[in-house]
């Protein structure tokens, strides 16, 4: 019987528990993935001993009895690592790794009611580390359970031989860098006190009188007897934390002099050693933490929508100050111009409370990669870089699905088996890459493998024989790659649990459009393929240039302009019919006149401007408009949600004086130029 809470009472506090479940999982998949049976376990498994008690800890308030025995198990085995009962290979964290994926399928059950499959591979691999067959069908057994009557009950002594403590002399001089940068002595006397039974004494005959004493010079020494089961190398690793600020000597007996005075019992507290005492332990979690508060998602969405609104109606006043004929450089424009300053500061800083780091999704991919590496019988190895680089959280969160099928497509389709690797010469293991960085004013993220790459001849004859384009038509090879994207594509024969449906791809580019993204495959044949999905940093606010062309103005965003200067006619020439170009620096670029944007009637107007845009794949355009009007930011609106999809434009946004400025979709608006490359300059 299931006896797991769900009163409205608790509600608000079972969201949080699942919120710090999310965070420990996370934290858990990170710290498993830097596991290395190499280095040995050191901190990272008290910090995975930690997540998992965490989560213990807090299903076991809300009456969650699978995650709570689950989680039990998993403790149970970390600690026999942490006390050095087993040692961490790579079978160990195969293991740990499964075990964490449970945890997320057991979170994920209550969580939002999604099936639990049964998992007792996973259950009896634990179970071989502490030898315990029935840890999930029976709760840990308490002292106050023990049967009294122990008759009857016969056992053979063993003998058991302890190991002896060894003993070690240190004299230990603190240098004032110890102090300069934070630390203490008492940090190191606490570390040494878990190493064994301690003694300690203080030398301070070179203090001098008040008058002398100089605050840039130390002048104690300690001297430390210590009775440990470690050995030296241990005892030694505890002092490279203060590398040259402290002076560490492992003395002879006979050099001892003094008689120690004092024993730091085994209970030692350096925060009670006395009323100053505020030092604390230099561990790595406690330099990464950081003082937060959780707020709903909600409000910060409507404290975006109100900066919108801010920023709109600036845009107000920026319009009636030119109808009231208000010059630059006036009491009123200086006024404005800091209010505008600090609207743009407070802009970004409530983007920021939006932006999370994409190693949420990426540590998702961990777990997708080794379920399809073990559905597949392929070996893969998943390298994350960029994994601290943040994104708007309305973006993440639609990241995490087609990156899922992209990753899938990479190991079912990209990647060759084993031995096909090994006879082409390659690592046995594929090598799979997930990338995020940012470039000129968009977030990328690039998918790699290194794989045997697509097959163009193969994906050519597939969409022929599917019917998605004509026997007759001739393509260009980056034309053929992008047939993937086509509904209903697939070059897999049989359909499997991982492919060949012909649902994919396409649903992949759908998703990457609607969130104002692009896609684009970069592959070599026996090599390997790369794709790179280019986003917008927010989906909010963009920065962009406003134009006017045919008394309609346009916005095209800062990040796709290269330069803006004015049009000459007379340098014009024509390329092919209805294609003109125009010499630009040291090479020819297609024509575009800003007039074809719009269905009106054309008026005859000036066309003296001329912006140079560029895409994500460094293909140009030259844009001809009427007039450049200004450069600022704007509130993204949807057209398709408000109104309906107008091809050539991304969104729309809301001017100061009311009316609607559409915003220019660049990568359609360069491919819509018949799709050809540029033609570099002759020399």
């Amino acid at each position: 019987m299931n006896n797991y809470v769900e009163t409205d009472d608790l509600e608000s506090i079972r969201l949080i528990f699942f919120e710090e479940c999310g965070e420990q999982l996370s934290l858990l998949e990170e710290e498993l993935s830097s596991l290395d049976a190499a280095t040995g376990p050191g901190e990272k498994i008290n910090t995975i001993f930690r997540a998992v008690h965490s989560i213990k800890g807090g299903a076991g308030a809300f009456g969650m009895e699978k995650l709570v025995r689950f989680s039990h198990l998993f403790e149970a085995v970390l600690e026999k690592f942490r006390g050095g009962e087993c040692t961490v290979d790579q079978a160990a964290i195969a293991t740990f790794l499964k075990a964490a994926d449970v945890l997320t399928d057991i979170v994920a059950f209550y969580r939002d009611g999604t099936d639990l499959s049964v998992q007792d591979d996973v259950v009896e691999e634990l179970d071989r580390y502490i030898n315990v067959p029935e840890a999930l069908s029976k709760s840990p057994v308490s002292v106050e359970e023990l049967p009294e009557d122990i008759e009857g009950i016969s056992f053979t002594p063993i003998k058991i031989d302890l190991p002896k403590k060894e003993k070690f002399l240190l004299e230990i001089t603190p240098r004032i860098g110890l102090y300069e940068s934070g630390d203490d002595i008492r940090n190191i006397l606490s570390f040494l006190e878990k190493k064994g039974e301690m003694e300690v004494e203080i030398h301070c005959d070179d203090l001098p009188n008040i008058e002398e004493f100089n605050v840039n010079k130390t002048y104690s020494t300690w001297n430390i007897v210590i009775f440990s089961n470690e050995n030296k190398n241990s005892l030694e690793e505890i002092f490279e934390w203060s590398g040259d600020n402290i002076k560490v000597e492992f003395l002879e007996e006979k050099h001892v002099s003094c008689k120690l005075a004092g024993k730091i019992p085994n209970n030692f507290d350096k925060n009670k050693v006395d009323e100053f005492s505020g030092a604390q332990k230099p561990s790595r979690d406690s330099r990464k933490e950081n003082p937060t508060i959780r707020v709903d998602t909600k409000r910060v969405d409507k404290l975006v929508d109100l900066l919108s609104e801010l920023v709109i109606n600036q845009g107000a006043i920026r319009s009636q100050m030119k109808v009231n004929d208000i010059r630059p450089g006036s009491a009123l424009d200086i006024v404005i111009s800091e209010l505008d300053q600090l609207t743009h500061e407070l802009q970004e800083n409530v983007m920021a409370m939006r932006a999370h780091p994409i190693k949420t999704v990426f540590q998702r991919m961990g777990r997708i990669v080794r379920e399809t590496s073990r559905v597949s019988g392929k070996d893969v190895i998943l390298h994350l870089e960029g994994e601290d680089t943040e994104v708007d959280r309305s973006i993440l969160e639609k990241l995490s699905d087609p990156l899922t099928h992209m990753v899938r497509n990479a190991i079912d389709h990209g990647l060759e088996s084993t031995h096909l690797r090994v006879a082409a010469g390659k690592p046995a293991e594929g090598q799979l890459s997930l990338r995020a960085f940012h470039r000129s004013g968009r977030i990328i993220i690039e998918i790699e493998d290194d794989g045997a790459g697509l097959n163009c001849e193969k994906i050519h004859q597939k969409a022929i024989s599917k019917g998605i384009i004509n026997n007759s038509i001739l393509m260009e090879k980056e034309e053929i790659q992008n047939l993937i994207f086509e509904p209903g594509f697939s070059t897999v024969e049989n359909v499997s649990d991982l492919s060949g449906r012909g649902v994919g791809m396409d649903v992949v580019r759908k998703s990457i459009s609607e969130i104002g993204g692009r896609i684009s495959i970069l592959t070599e044949e026996d090599k390997g393929t790369l794709f790179s999905i280019s986003l917008p940093l927010t989906l909010a606010v963009v920065e962009g240039l406003i134009f006017r062309t045919q008394k309609q103005n346009f916005i095209v965003p800062v990040s796709g302009v290269v330069e803006a200067f004015l049009f000459q006619e007379s340098k014009k020439f024509k390329i092919s019919e209805d294609v003109w170009g125009y010499p630009y620096r040291d090479e020819y670029i297609p024509i575009i006149n800003s007039e074809n944007l719009t269905e009106k009637n054309k008026i005859e107007t000036k066309n003296n401007s001329c912006l140079i845009i560029e895409n994500e794949k460094k293909e140009k355009i030259a844009l001809i408009v009427d007039e450049i009007i200004d450069q600022s930011r704007f509130v993204v609106k949807s057209i398709e949600k408000n109104y309906k999809k107008i091809s050539g434009f991304s969104s729309a946004t809301i001017l100061g004086d009311g009316g609607v400025a559409l915003i220019v979709d660049v990568d359609f608006l360069i491919e819509s130029v018949s799709g050809k490359k540029n033609v570099r300059a002759a020399k």
